[in-house]
């Protein structure tokens, strides 16, 4: 460990740092400044940037803080007035409508604040390019653009008078129908806007977690004991005591907070370890030694479609021989013969990849206990679902389970379940009673996934010679990945919401959503409508060009009417 000074935002700190911790480690947990994020810890996204000096920007979640002994940086925290006046570009941020989640925000502003410093008349392409780095998963570009490019052109002293009284313009002026910015939006540009991973709870121990490294594969011993030894380790929890089994949906609660007896994708998590600091906790996961017999993994949609044959499934309760999830079949009328009758038809079949929702902020929780039972700090778009699930693992009452829901750093349907990691640290806080507190790396994040599912489907729709749709079938099969999530209500949704805006009288589909040996799908942004809505859409310009008409014309020609009765 070595002593340095930093100066923050025009403050001295002198502390202690490990030759390899990162600035912004030093700054979120010494310096006790959060609004510089950490979305990666790799240096692309940009949540993370500051300022050194002047106008030099930083990515410092990859920047040794010891570089920056004595030197000045500025964090988000200082681009404010000493009286709390917003920066001209932080109130362009908010003019313009530029934050969303706001989780990008700090480092967006610092970055643009220091490019704009050094191109003090920028072109849009330039700022195009100057905010590249920085990653907004909301797609706010063209509202960041349009902020960075008005500051450049007002920020000269000879127009401060017009800008200034356009700031302090009485709230009460505002008119009807005028755009107003999000009544959150002046916290988040400031950075003052607190996301689960920057409340900071009293002597909390740190956790982490050690993942399977085979996708399929039986548990036959894991030894903890010189993990057990480790200063520093406070508990080491293991599958077996949480065995009751959770999920979304009540009709396929299948999942555990951790492998109990076998494995079912590679990253499914076997142990986890509470300790002092999160080095601890990750150099005991490193000794804790785990024996596996590995058994026939099943990694694509016609792998778990066929049968097992003597192979284990990778859940035993599935009907049949085969590792399918879940069957969804509908019809309405006869495709057969709306196929026989139409003049023009279109078949076709497509092939989607998965989708993970790539939220900046990364999955982060704190989890106490405290007369009033258990209270949860954490990243979740859906309280009550978190609750529900708390209360049925940990055998608790609901008015035992208090949830906090913070500012989110982007969801998109990827924090709607209840997680494992939720389950786990609220365990390990009861059992050590101490505050725990988690937050995943980006490649956890990918590892617990629950983003949009893989697909196979084959499509076919007819209709008449003067354009009027006939007939639409569907076969689909979905890859749901080792457990539930949202997978049932999913099945539906890529069947049910294939006829859209369309009549049709004789539609149908089946879809199969199977279980594979990877990380879960879940619901992510319109799930389990987007990729088989495309393929309908792709199946109607085909028919378009059949007839040699307007695409557009032929939707119109197709639309329901007024007070449609649907099935």
């Amino acid at each position: 460990m070595e002593k340095i000074t930093l100066i923050v935002n025009g403050r001295k700190y002198e502390v202690l740092v490990d030759q390899h911790e990162m600035l912004s480690a030093v700054i979120r947990e010494k310096v006790g400044l959060t609004g510089t994020k950490v979305g990666c810890d790799q240096g692309s996204c940009g949540a993370c940037t500051v300022l050194a000096g002047k106008s030099t920007p930083v990515l410092s979640c990859i920047t040794p803080a010891i570089r920056f002994n004595n030197v000045e940086i500025t964090t988000i925290e200082g681009v404010a007035g000493s009286d709390g006046s917003l920066n001209l570009l932080q109130e362009k941020f908010m003019e313009k409508g530029a934050i969303q989640c706001g989780f990008c925000t700090p480092g967006m502003v610092m970055t643009a604040l220091a490019f704009v410093r050094n191109k003090p008349h920028p072109t849009a392409e330039e700022v195009k390019e100057a905010i590249s780095g920085n990653l907004c998963r909301c797609s706010g570009y063209k509202k960041i653009i349009a902020a960075v490019t008005e500051y450049a052109k007002e920020k000269d002293a000879a127009k401060e008078d017009a800008v200034e009284k356009s700031r302090h313009k009485d709230a009460q002026a505002v008119k009807i129908g005028e755009g107003r910015h999000f009544i959150e939006a002046e916290k988040k540009v400031k950075g003052v806007a607190d996301y689960a991973d920057d409340y900071k709870t009293k002597n909390a121990l740190h956790c982490k977690f050690l993942r399977s490294i085979l996708p399929h594969a039986r548990i036959e011993d894991v030894d903890i004991s010189e993990a057990r030894k480790l200063e520093g380790v406070h508990y080491i929890a293991l599958g077996s005591e949480l065995p009751e089994k959770f999920g979304v949906l009540p009709i396929s609660q299948d999942e555990t907070a951790m492998a109990v007896g076998k494995v079912r994708y590679v990253g499914e998590i076997v142990a986890a370890v509470a300790a002092e600091t999160e080095e601890i906790a990750d150099k005991a996961c490193k000794l804790i030694k785990v024996k596996y017999k590995p058994l026939k993994e099943f990694l694509t949609i016609d792998d778990s479609l066929g049968d097992a044959g003597e192979n284990e499934k990778i859940h035993e309760h599935t009907k049949f021989n085969n590792n399918v999830h879940k069957k969804a079949e509908l019809r309405f009328g006869d495709q057969e013969q709306g196929l026989k009758e139409s003049e023009i038809t279109s078949a076709m079949s497509f092939e989607f990849k998965g989708i993970n929702h790539g939220f900046t902020e990364p999955h982060a929780a704190t989890a106490y206990w405290d007369e009033n039972g258990l209270t949860i700090i954490t990243a979740t778009q859906v309280p009550h679902y978190l609750h529900r699930a708390l209360a049925k693992v940990l055998e608790l009452p609901l008015s035992k389970v208090r949830v906090i829901k913070p500012y989110l750093g982007g969801g998109f349907g990827g924090k709607s379940d209840p997680f494992p990691h939720e389950v786990i640290i609220s365990h390990l806080a009861r059992k050590t009673g101490r505050p725990v507190r988690v937050r995943l790396s980006r490649e956890e994040v990918f590892l617990t996934n629950h983003g949009r599912h893989p697909s196979k489907m084959t499509l076919r729709m007819g209709a008449s010679k003067d354009g009027i749709f006939k007939v639409l079938d569907a076969d689909i099969a979905i890859d749901g990945g080792s457990y539930g999530s949202f997978g049932v209500v999913t099945s539906y949704y890529n069947g049910v919401l294939l006829q859209a805006p369309y009549k049709l009288n004789n539609f149908g589909f089946r879809t199969y959503r199977v279980d594979t040996n990877k990380p879960q799908c879940g619901a992510m942004r319109g799930h389990g409508a987007v990729n088989s809505r495309f393929a309908v859409e792709t199946l109607i310009d085909d028919i378009a060009d059949k007839l040699k008409t307007d695409p557009c014309e032929l939707r119109l020609k197709n639309f329901l009417s007024a007070d449609t009765l649907t099935v």
